[in-house]
């Protein structure tokens, strides 16, 4: 990623004139001088002015000075200018000046916020946070951690298993460095993972669809066990043939009729009943319609027998009329007159009597409605059919079939019969987006070589290690630092003696990962490298170096200044290193080093805040 450093500026608190550190491309800008002069702190201003959550500018002098820091780089095609307050107390500061346009503020102030700009910052790295990518860490990637390969620290420049500044850049576990390691080496890509994540997802959907439909299957697949079981107990209880077959898909149906017609016999009871009822009834209407007719009929028969009676009657009354002319004896006179006397009674009853007008006509036209509407009543009720069986038994073993049938069909209605046609839909996708995704660990074997062959021809150019020559150096992904190998010998090195055997190792290390990036055209970390003292080794804080020393030193410097040459002219790319030395400018000056530029000397009193502005703090 094209990336440079034009600028670093300082304003101070006593109102002091600013200063302006200022870098050229393609050079390895130098700073030198005395220690504790604040060399190692443009690292801390650096990443401080990148957003970092923690303040390392040292408080003593630097911090206790600076009332804002600004720094001015290149990126891409666009010049970035972001200046952030100091730290107060130690604590970090949220006011942010930015400009993309590279407009420098007469004074800083505060005009977007820290997530605005790192928003802002991701995009120009290559990181879309509009995107879910996320680490197996469930953190974020932020531009922050790329670079990470852009420092060789104090801290690390001599250590001998040590190639990462994670502490300095917050990457708090060696998952993280090895995902944003495969992707500063071309092994994985931004879109490799969203393809990745999308892939995840999809499987997870697919395997939740998957159990799903099992799920659905098992419970389709007990439904049927239910409704075989029910054929057989029907068979059993001889509702069915016993060589009766039938499929998961009839039997319900066939099931549901031995209910029904059970259900039919149940109703025979209860019509049996109602009948029974209804022909009670029926009886009683009979038996009090024939009582009254019965009665109006020995009411007709005594009125018609004293009719007759008074009939019968009738000669006695004529002989009672010429009884002097017809009868001349006593006797037959009093016979008579009592014959007379009973005529005379039996007129006076019958005068007397109810029952030659009475009549129960209307209570017996009531009756007979009554008997027919009872009649229609039983000729409405259901018809009874024949049934083979009306054991208890029978009944209840149905009722138990209804039951469980009905329970049958609440397990049918809670299964959601998942379309397959989405599963297909969603395995086609994945084996779309498995097509897109290369294949990481024949891409990590191949990277890796690329890799080494970059370290190698660093390597190859350093002469103050010749204990190892033509040894091969390889750098393991999995265990993260340098190992080399005899051509004499079978196994690799880890342990390689004194700190500036160290030293060059990294610096071959880095070296060769920017030129690897570079042929790559890796987007997402800056063509850009801090050091921090490689004279650490040689240095004891007193003196000058001694000249076997100085020696390696030098070659130290050459390599670097070869590095640069090769990029610029031979890869015809761009490319600009940091350095902070203890060795003086005399080092690259006379020895025509013509890719080093010398920024600033920190000597007799200054450093990176200048001797006339600690002169101001200074009391009178």
């Amino acid at each position: 990623m094209k990336f440079r450093l034009n600028n670093i500026k300082l304003w101070f608190k006593n109102e002091s004139k600013p200063i302006i550190y200022k870098f050229l491309p393609n050079k390895i800008n130098v700073i030198t001088g005395d220690a504790t002069t604040g060399k190692t702190s443009f690292l801390s201003v650096i990443d401080y002015c990148m957003l970092s959550n923690k303040n390392r500018i040292i408080e003593k002098t630097i911090n206790e000075n600076v009332s804002w820091y600004l720094i001015d780089f290149q990126i891409n095609e666009n010049n970035f200018i972001i200046a952030r307050k100091g730290a107060n107390s130690g604590t970090v500061s949220s006011e942010i000046y930015f400009s993309q346009t590279g407009e420098y503020p007469e004074f800083p102030y505060a005009n977007t916020t820290i997530d605005e700009l790192k928003e802002i910052l991701n995009t120009e790295f290559g990181i879309s946070t509009s995107e879910d990518y996320l680490l197996s860490n469930l953190k974020t990637f932020s531009y922050k951690q790329f670079l990470l390969f852009t420092s060789i620290s104090a801290d690390i420049i001599i250590t001998t298993n040590n190639y990462f500044d994670k502490s300095f850049y917050e990457i708090d576990n060696d998952e993280t460095l090895e995902q944003i390691l495969l992707m500063a080496i071309g092994v994985d890509r931004m879109e490799n993972m969203k393809n990745r994540k999308k892939l995840d997802s999809l499987n997870k959907e697919i395997s939740s669809i998957t159990r799903r439909i099992k799920a659905e299957r098992r419970k389709k697949e007990d439904i049927d066990l239910s409704l075989f079981s029910l054929v057989r107990e029907c068979k059993e209880n001889n509702l069915l043939s016993p060589d009766f077959e039938t499929t998961p898909i009839e039997a319900p149906g066939i099931l549901n009729r031995i209910v029904e017609e059970y259900t039919v016999l149940a109703d025979n009871e209860k019509t049996f009943s109602a009948i029974d009822a209804l022909n009670r009834q029926k009886r009683e209407i009979i038996r009090k319609i024939n009582s009254i007719e019965g009665y109006e009929k020995e009411i007709a028969d005594y009125n018609k027998n004293l009719s007759s009676y008074e009939d019968s009657l009738k000669p006695i009354e004529y002989i009672n009329e010429n009884f002097n002319e017809i009868i001349k004896s006593h006797e037959v006179l009093l016979f008579v007159g009592e014959l007379e006397k009973s005529l005379v009674d039996i007129k006076r009853s019958y005068l007397k009597s109810d029952f030659k007008t009475f009549t129960l006509q209307e209570d017996l036209d009531e009756l007979k409605k009554e008997q027919q509407k009872i009649a229609k009543e039983i000729t409405d009720l259901p018809k009874i059919k024949p049934t083979f069986s009306n054991e208890a038994t029978k009944y209840i073993f149905v009722g138990t079939i209804k039951q469980r049938l009905a329970h049958i069909e609440e397990q049918k209605n809670n299964i959601t019969n998942t379309d397959i046609k989405e599963l297909e839909r969603l395995v086609k996708e994945s084996e779309v987006l498995e097509a897109l995704i290369n294949d990481i660990e024949s891409t990590k074997y191949v990277m890796s070589e690329e890799l080494d062959k970059a370290i190698q021809r660093n390597y190859d150019l350093v002469n103050s290690m010749p204990n190892y020559n033509d040894y091969k150096i390889r750098f393991s992904i999995e265990d993260k630092f340098l190992k080399l190998k005899s051509p004499l010998e079978l196994f690799e090195i880890e342990t390689v003696g004194s700190s500036s055997n160290y030293m060059f190792l990294h610096l071959c290390f880095y070296l060769g990962l920017h030129e690897h990036m570079i042929k790559k055209e890796q987007k997402h970390v800056p063509q850009f490298l801090f050091i921090d003292q490689p004279s650490f080794p040689y240095y004891s804080g007193e003196g000058d170096v001694k000249n076997n020393d100085k020696d390696k030193l030098l070659d130290a410097f050459s390599l670097l200044n070869s590095f640069l040459k090769y990029v610029v002219e031979e890869l015809k790319n761009e490319f600009q290193i940091f350095m902070v030395e203890h060795a003086p400018k005399e080092y690259w000056e006379q020895n025509n080093m013509e890719y080093f530029h010398t920024v600033a000397e920190f000597t007799d009193g200054n450093g990176m805040v200048p001797l006339y502005v600690q002169s101001n703090n200074k009391p009178l």
